[in-house]
């Protein structure tokens, strides 16, 4: 499989992106990380991106999308140009177009799929939680890469200034509208906590997510079997 660091990324004008549902967000986000993470398994068909948007491991909100709220929902992506889907005799296959509809590389959509997916996060639940899906060296590579998605012309994240009981700023993408920044603010300090997992849960956590993307797999060669 080719590098597509740059493959679709253009020198164009920037235009303003279309605000999603969080719905529209969750199957997009999906659709990105998947082809990230566990490129075999794609594209998607409709009951694979049913399993990904509903797992309950690296969402936040865990949500329970039906194949119907699916289904329409990758046709409001592809009106969108964010989506589109591929019409096969046996089944149909989803897959994004990211890079080229926002004008973006393969890490920044790393980073802007995981923060659809769990935001809001530090530089460093970044970098962790992308690892599946880009290695970034260093820490720095992930600020300049978060860096450059703020000062677009219509930014793309924003930060979140540390409150009390954080020690470091968050940030949030702005795809489902203006992100109330005050809010997760004065929501630091009660759920600061959840943001202090030890190293063995990160372990454990990779290893669930190593185990459903080969569950992923599998449901793939299922759906190509049975269609």
């Amino acid at each position: 499989m080719s590098d597509e660091t740059n493959e679709f990324q253009i020198d164009a004008p920037e235009a303003r992106p279309p605000e999603l549902s969080a719905s529209q967000a969750r199957v997009f986000a999906s659709l990105i990380e998947k082809h990230l993470a566990t490129p075999n398994s794609y594209p998607l068909t409709i009951h694979s991106l049913v399993t990904a948007c509903n797992q309950k491991t690296n969402r936040q909100p865990v949500m329970a999308l039906t194949e119907g709220e699916v289904g329409r929902t990758c046709n409001e992506l592809v009106t969108l140009d964010l989506a589109k889907i591929e019409y096969g005799s046996r089944a149909n296959k989803v897959s994004h177009i990211a890079m080229k509809a926002l004008n973006l590389n393969r890490d920044e959509i790393a980073v802007l799929s995981i923060l659809m997916l769990r935001e809001p996060l530090t530089l460093s639940e970044i970098k962790a939680r992308t690892e599946r899906m880009i290695a970034f060296d260093s820490i720095d590579k992930v600020e300049a890469t978060v860096q450059g998605m703020i000062e677009r012309t219509y930014p793309l994240l924003v930060m979140i200034p540390k409150g009390a009981g954080r020690r470091e700023d968050r940030y949030s993408h702005t795809l489902c509208g203006e992100v109330d920044i005050e809010s997760f603010s004065f929501e630091s300090a009660a759920s600061a906590p959840r943001q202090t997992t030890p190293n063995l849960g990160d372990e454990a956590m990779k290893r669930i997510e190593a185990l459903e993307a080969r569950v992923e797999s599998l449901e793939k060669m299922l759906d190509e079997l049975t269609s």
